[in-house]
């Protein structure tokens, strides 16, 4: 057997909520009228995602997102470089805000009532886009006990490098499992999964190598370790930059936007992270992917490769050949933002 069951979205136990009515990412593509104004909880990939394109509809858009930046699964340059090119276009991001109650206000309005950063403050709308975050469907209603597959309602499936469950004939694969919640991901899982159930190959899963991409304009994308990430296990890093507006393909086309980031182990040259805010930002990747399916997973293919110009993989190579020591101050934002 193969647990596939997906996930399900979160829903955040908001006093007058429920009453209130709200949109998840399973609901919203189904409204049949705009609203003039839009609260959306949450500021990860989905809350972003929305939020940039209900305001290019002509909706007034307010975020409310508890951590102290959007994507905090991102590079911290990164997040802070989006949510800077968001402000700037329009979108009102509130950070540190925690949503206490919704009241209904008549007329098909509501306001939702939050903390945020320490003051009571309250946002008027038309209607709540719930965006916070996806947690693993039918974790608590299959029984699994009674096949011996633990699991964590919040955390998904628990599993080995095999995707084998703790029950000797169950494998599981994709969202379920509670790692990345990608469809590119789900797919990859299934290969090895299908494999491990039927054969006694005994592939693995390596989450250390899997892209991810927010499709926000300009887009967020990124493989490996973060800065932070690197650094918290006590290596020392190179960190090598290049701005968009530098580049000459991007000049051309008007999508100045953005950087891309490396961050590589100063002791190895080894590649360990690229992170990307740019125009088709997803589509640079496989430049650090390759790199990454290598036995060293050096830089010096990047730094050494002729690229093709004016392309915006030109952005990667000026990134690989201005890596410099890590000094521990970052770029300022804005500047980041392009």
């Amino acid at each position: 057997m193969i647990l596939a069951s997906g996930v399900v979205p979160v829903v955040p136990e908001i006093p007058g909520l429920a009453e209130a009515g709200f949109e998840s990412n399973e609901t919203v593509m189904d409204m049949k009228d705009l609203p003039k104004s839009m609260v959306v909880i949450g500021g990860g990939p989905e809350g972003m995602e929305f939020s940039q394109m209900f305001h290019r509809l002509g909706v007034k858009v307010t975020v409310l997102q508890r951590r102290d930046r959007v994507l905090p699964q991102e590079d911290v340059e990164v997040s802070q470089a989006l949510e800077t090119i968001l402000r700037e276009e329009g979108i009102d991001i509130q950070t540190k805000a925690v949503p206490t109650s919704v009241d209904g206000i008549g007329r098909g309005r509501f306001a939702v009532n939050a903390e945020v950063a320490g003051s009571s403050k309250r946002f008027e709308c038309g209607r709540i886009l719930v965006a916070a975050g996806r947690r693993p469907h039918h974790i608590g209603d299959l029984d699994l006990d009674a096949a011996g597959v633990e699991a964590d309602p919040e955390e998904g499936v628990t599993i080995d490098q095999t995707l084998q469950t703790t029950a000797p004939d169950v494998w599981a694969m994709g969202d379920v499992i509670g790692r990345m919640q990608y469809t590119h991901f789900a797919v990859y899982t299934a290969g090895i999964a299908v494999d491990n159930a039927l054969t006694s190959v005994g592939r693995t899963f390596d989450t250390s190598r899997i892209p991810g991409a927010v499709f926000t304009d300009p887009e967020v994308a990124s493989v490996g370790l973060t800065e932070q990430e690197a650094v918290a296990t006590g290596r020392r890093v190179r960190v090598g930059r290049q701005l968009f507006r530098r580049v000459g393909r991007a000049i051309a086309v008007g999508e100045t936007k953005g950087f891309v980031k490396l961050v590589v182990d100063a002791d190895s040259d080894e590649l360990l992270g690229m992170h990307i805010v740019s125009h088709m930002g997803a589509d640079l990747l496989p430049q650090a992917m390759v790199m990454l399916h290598t036995s060293k997973r050096t830089i010096n293919p990047l730094v050494e490769a002729l690229v093709t110009h004016p392309t915006l993989s030109e952005g990667v190579k000026a990134a690989a050949t201005n890596l410099k020591p890590r000094e521990g101050v970052a770029t300022p934002a804005g500047d980041m933002a392009g």
